[in-house]
């Protein structure tokens, strides 16, 4: 009988799989199911992807705003308080002052204002105090002159002035300071009263431009008739 040679079946090793990503679970079928570390995974991905989306969002937002919002200057509290009360010092001085600035800074007449009220040509025609003080205004003039302060401030009674000015009606007089004040050395403000009496500002005669004689003859006509 042949020998039967025995044969020996070949052995095959398994090499261990490695995988780079982890095995997708199924249900059975074709169908993937989610597990917690996809979930976790996917959570983890899309985290940064929203809160990027939001920032991208809120930063749109805030710039147009601030194009929308015009923007204010920021004012100290401490400044305008400072200015505040700079003004009311300011204003309480300007009160304060005005009696005597009224009375030292006169409206001064140009002399081309000076020369159409006078009806007059040039300077040269204006030599004499009645040129300038008509009538009896150099009198009333006179009167104010002498009974005002050195401020120019002077109070008087209608009867008193023109018992000192030589003037006998009241039309009169109210003729004599209107000429006055048009001249610009008078002001006047009418106190009511029994005895209608007056307060009175008087601008110096040099605060008209005339020739130096007229304020000389002034003068002397104020030591002469004192």
């Amino acid at each position: 009988m042949p020998n039967k040679k025995g044969t020996k079946k070949a052995s095959f090793s398994l090499a261990p799989i490695t995988l780079s990503e982890p095995i997708k679970t199924t249900d059975g079928f074709t169908n993937l199911v989610e597990t917690d570390v996809d979930r976790a995974n996917s959570t983890t991905d899309a985290a940064p992807k929203k809160n990027t989306a939001v920032k991208k969002r809120t930063a749109a937002k805030d710039e147009v705003s601030e194009l929308k919002t015009p923007t204010k200057p920021k004012i100290s509290v401490e400044k305008t308080a400072n200015h505040a009360s700079e003004k009311r010092v300011d204003d309480l001085t300007e009160t304060a002052d005005e009696p005597e600035n009224n009375a030292e800074t006169a409206h001064n007449l140009s002399e081309s204002e000076l020369l159409r009220i006078l009806d007059a040509d040039s300077i040269d025609e204006i030599y004499e105090l009645t040129d300038v003080l008509r009538a009896s205004s150099l009198k009333l003039y006179a009167a104010l002159r002498r009974i005002a302060d050195s401020r120019g401030r002077a109070r008087a009674k209608n009867h008193e002035l023109m018992s000192q000015a030589g003037i006998k009606g009241i039309a009169t007089l109210y003729k004599q300071e209107r000429w006055l004040m048009d001249l610009k050395l008078l002001e006047k403000k009418a106190k009511p009263g029994p005895h209608d009496g007056s307060s009175y500002v008087v601008f110096p005669l040099e605060s008209l431009p005339l020739p130096d004689e007229i304020y000389e003859k002034f003068q002397n006509y104020l030591s002469e008739t004192k």
